[in-house]
C-alpha cells in the first residue's frame, strides 16, 4: 500500500466531457495499470452505485439495495494500489455535501487527493443540461427552463433548480469539496471552445493526472454531439405525447436510439440550429458568468486552461420560439423514414432468424435419422416369398379375375 500516490478524483461537471473521460479510462484501464494507473472499477457502471451510495441518494424515487457498500469497496481498491496513482470519476460527486466529501477523501488515503471539476462557460451548460432533462422525459421547454433557472435560481421547479445550480456552478460546488483537501489540491480545467473541445478537454486533465498520449487509445471514444433546436423540440413534443406510457422501455428506444443516434447525427448539417441562451437574458449570463470567474480566482484553485473560457460567446440573436413548422417536419419526416428503415430491417433479420431456426431444426431432425439403427426387414421378404395382397390370382389381375 502506497502512501505517497497521488489521486485524482474527478467530481463532474455532467455533460463537460464525463462520459468520454470515464470511457477512455475503463477502456484503456490495463494499459494504464501498465503504467501505475489504477481505474479502480469492477465494472463500468460502478462508480454510479459508488456515488449514490456515498451521497445516500436516490435515483429515479429508486434506491437499489445493492449500491449498499459500493463506495467503501471502490475505496479500498484505491488503498489497496501500489502504483502511485489512482484516477476516479464521476459527474453526480459535485452534489456531495460538505461531510460525504470528508468521507469521501479520509475514505481513498493514505495518499495525496486531488479534486477535479471540469467547467464550461453558464450559455452552453444550460443548453446541454435542457436537452439532458429532454431525453429523461421532461416537457419544459428551453424559454421557461432558462427563465426558471434565472429568476428561481436553486429554487427552481425540481428536478431543475437543484440538478443546474447544485452541480454545474464551480464555486457552489468547490465550497463542500475545498474544505476536504488544501485549496492547491482542488484543479478547475475549462473546457476549450469550438469542435475540438472534447479532445482539448481529455489533453488538458491527462497531463494533469500525469498520463501520457500514447498510453490511452481514443480511437472508440465517441462524446455525443448536442441536439439542435428543433431536434430536441421534436423529442420535447414527443414527450408529451408519450407520458410515461413506455415505461422502461424509453431508455432504448427515445434517449439512446431516437436521440443519440439518429438525431445527433444531424448536428453539423446545413440547417442545424443550436440551442442558444435568450437575448433578454445576455446581460445577465455575462454578469452571473464574471461572478465565477472572480469567485475561483478569489478561492485560490488551480487554473486549467483559460479561465476566459468561461465567459460566454453571446454573439447573434436567438432563435425565435417555437420552433418554425417547416424545420420540425423535416425533422419529423427524417426521423420517421429512419425508423421505418430501422423496422424493416429488424424484419428481416427477424425472417433471417426464423429461416435459421427452421434450418437448424431439418439438420437435427436429419442428424437423428442418420444416427438411428436400419429398419429390420420383413419376415416375409426375408423368406423369399412374394407378398400378394387379398384376391390376388394367379393372373395378377386385380379382383382375382382376369380380363373376359
Amino acid at each position: 500500500m502506497s502512501t505517497d500516490k497521488r489521486i485524482f478524483l474527478h467530481i463532474g461537471a455532467p455533460l463537460v466531457g464525463a462520459g468520454a473521460l470515464q470511457d477512455a479510462l475503463w477502456h484503456n484501464g490495463p494499459a494504464l495499470a501498465a503504467h501505475g494507473v489504477c481505474y479502480p472499477l469492477e465494472d463500468p457502471h460502478q462508480h454510479f452505485a459508488a456515488t449514490m451510495d456515498l451521497r445516500e441518494m436516490s435515483w429515479g424515487g429508486q434506491r437499489d439495495p445493492a449500491w449498499s457498500g459500493v463506495w467503501d469497496r471502490v475505496a479500498a481498491r484505491v488503498r489497496e494500489w501500489d502504483g502511485d496513482r489512482v484516477v476516479l470519476s464521476q459527474e453526480l460527486l459535485g452534489g456531495a455535501t460538505e461531510a460525504q466529501a470528508r468521507r469521501a477523501v479520509e475514505s481513498l488515503g493514505p495518499g495525496e487527493v486531488h479534486v477535479v471539476f471540469t467547467a464550461r462557460d453558464l450559455a452552453r451548460q444550460m443548453a446541454a443540461d435542457w436537452q439532458e432533462h429532454v431525453k429523461h422525459e421532461h416537457t419544459v421547454t428551453f424559454d421557461q427552463f432558462v427563465d426558471d433557472l434565472v429568476m428561481k435560481g436553486i429554487e427552481a421547479p425540481a428536478p431543475f433548480g437543484e440538478m443546474f445550480w447544485g452541480l454545474h456552478d464551480p464555486v457552489r460546488v468547490l465550497a463542500a469539496w475545498g474544505a476536504a483537501v488544501p485549496r492547491e489540491r482542488v484543479h478547475v480545467i475549462t473546457a476549450p471552445r469550438g469542435a475540438s473541445g472534447g479532445a482539448g478537454l481529455w489533453g488538458r486533465f491527462a497531463e494533469l493526472a500525469g498520463i501520457a498520449p500514447e498510453w490511452c487509445d481514443l480511437g472508440p471514444i465517441r462524446e455525443h454531439d448536442p441536439l439542435g433546436l428543433a431536434e430536441a423540440e421534436l423529442i420535447r413534443r414527443v414527450n408529451e405525447r408519450l407520458g410515461s406510457s413506455l415505461g422502461g422501455d424509453y431508455e432504448p428506444l427515445v434517449r439512446r436510439h431516437l436521440a443519440n443516434s439518429l438525431l445527433a447525427d444531424r448536428a453539423g448539417r446545413d440547417g442545424h440550429v443550436e440551442v442558444v441562451v435568450p437575448v433578454r437574458h445576455h446581460p445577465w449570463m455575462r454578469a452571473r458568468s464574471q461572478e465565477l470567474i472572480d469567485g475561483l480566482a478569489a478561492a485560490g484553485y488551480d487554473i486549467v486552461g483559460d479561465i476566459a473560457e468561461l465567459m460566454p460567446d453571446l454573439g447573434g440573436a436567438a432563435p425565435a420560439e417555437p420552433v418554425a413548422a417547416h424545420a420540425l417536419n423535416e425533422v419529423a419526416v427524417e426521423v420517421i423514414e429512419a425508423l421505418l428503415r430501422d423496422l424493416a430491417r429488424s424484419r428481416e433479420r427477424t425472417q433471417i432468424a426464423e429461416i435459421n431456426h427452421e434450418l437448424a431444426q431439418v439438420r437435427e431432425q436429419l442428424s437423428r435419422l442418420s444416427a438411428a439403427p436400419p429398419a429390420r426387414p420383413s419376415v416375409m421378404r426375408r423368406s423369399g416369398r412374394r407378398f400378394r395382397g387379398p384376391g390376388s390370382g394367379p393372373a395378377g389381375g386385380a379382383g382375382g379375375g382376369g380380363r373376359a
